[in-house]
């Protein structure tokens, strides 16, 4: 499985994780080692009949398989080398642009026509549960007549049961074209979608929770930090959506007829995922006008309750005040029984406000 580098806040910059098990996140994301290794670019080469599965020293060993009879899968794990892209890119023939992009992870999911190949960037999305965070890696794919070549921002990917599919002839993978390998890879990376949103979801559930059974002055904070990331995962999927729109509906002879069907069934998962994110923004934005009245009906509550006190203990200091002004003729002050009196009275007009305050549905 994927082991990015970058979680869903940003480049090398990790989320806030709340405090419960089901919701926080630690402060720090382990960085990627200083000196990266050269990335590991494998072939995979498939007709119905034949496969041949390969690692790729340069890029000109992939020239002869450019025009080939076969489908030719091209993968690079990770961007360390900007060279070895360059001099893939010139012997695939793709425009300076494409290369441009591919280097580029920074930018949205998109889709571009050139013709003689078919560019897609989509994000990958995994939930690291061990560390409690989700990363995102950038996946470029280059569609062409025959072949797909798939460009990772970090080593490693979800890829691997396509692969096992090809090699063990299984399904249809192997009597379908490029363009049924280019669907099956996004298809991939879209159901890693749904996984992330279910984690989301547990995440925003355990939060109501809490913020129905527990008094804790952060859960703004923490509220907030899980929108944030919500916000950000409708940012690197939502935009998938026109691309699968754009790839269902592109009048291009690299797309078999065949083969939308699958992409219309693509299209409608990446819409169940944007509607996901759609319904945990609401809910998150429910969850603060909840917190909001929350703390608002708690803290009506303790003013309540100190203006209760504050009615009680107002007759009962006028009282006390009066006994004790400075005067030598005062009713009551020289009676054996006067303090007696007072006290009682000042008991008295005590359980008198009480019972008055709950008559009225005060207290």
């Amino acid at each position: 499985m994927k082991r990015s580098r970058r979680n869903v806040l940003g480049r090398r910059r990790s989320a806030r994780e709340q405090e419960s098990p089901a919701t926080r996140q630690p402060d720090v994301v382990s960085e990627a080692p200083a000196a990266a290794a050269a990335p590991r670019v494998t072939l995979i080469d498939y007709t119905e009949k034949d496969f041949t599965e390969r690692p790729v020293k340069s890029a000109e060993e992939c020239l002869p398989f450019r025009h080939a009879n076969s489908v030719t899968w091209v993968n690079v794990d990770g961007l360390q080398d900007p060279k070895l892209l360059e001099q893939l890119a010139r012997v695939m023939g793709f425009h300076a642009l494409t290369l441009e992009d591919i280097l580029n992870t920074d930018i949205r999911p998109k889709i571009e026509d050139y013709g003689e190949y078919i560019f897609v960037v989509a994000k990958m999305l995994e939930v690291d549960r061990e560390a409690k965070v989700i990363r995102i890696d950038q996946l470029s794919l280059v569609l062409g007549d025959n072949y797909v070549l798939s460009v990772q921002e970090e080593p490693g990917d979800p890829f691997e049961p396509v692969r096992n599919r090809i090699r063990n002839a299984a399904g249809r993978i192997r009597r379908f074209g490029a363009d049924y390998l280019a669907y099956a890879l996004l298809d991939l990376v879209v159901d890693q979608y749904f996984s992330v949103t279910d984690w989301m979801g547990e995440r925003i559930e355990a939060l109501d929770e809490q913020i129905v059974a527990e008094d804790r002055g952060d859960l703004m904070q923490d509220l907030y930090a899980l929108k944030r990331e919500v916000i950000f995962l409708r940012k690197s999927i939502l935009p998938l959506r026109d691309v699968a729109s754009t790839l269902r509906n592109l009048e291009t002879g690299l797309i078999d007829d065949s083969t939308q069907p699958y992409l219309r069934d693509l299209y409608d998962h990446v819409v169940q995922v944007s509607d996901r994110i759609d319904t945990s923004r609401e809910l998150l934005s429910g969850l603060q006008d909840v917190q909001l009245s929350t703390m608002s009906i708690r803290t009506n509550t303790v003013m309540k309750i100190v203006a209760v006190f504050s009615s009680i203990f107002l007759p009962l200091t006028f009282i006390t005040g009066v006994f004790g002004m400075n005067f030598e003729f005062m009713p009551l002050i020289h009676r054996p029984w006067g303090f007696a009196l007072s006290a009682f009275a000042m008991l008295a007009i005590v359980f008198g406000m009480l019972w008055f305050f709950r008559w009225k549905k005060w207290l």
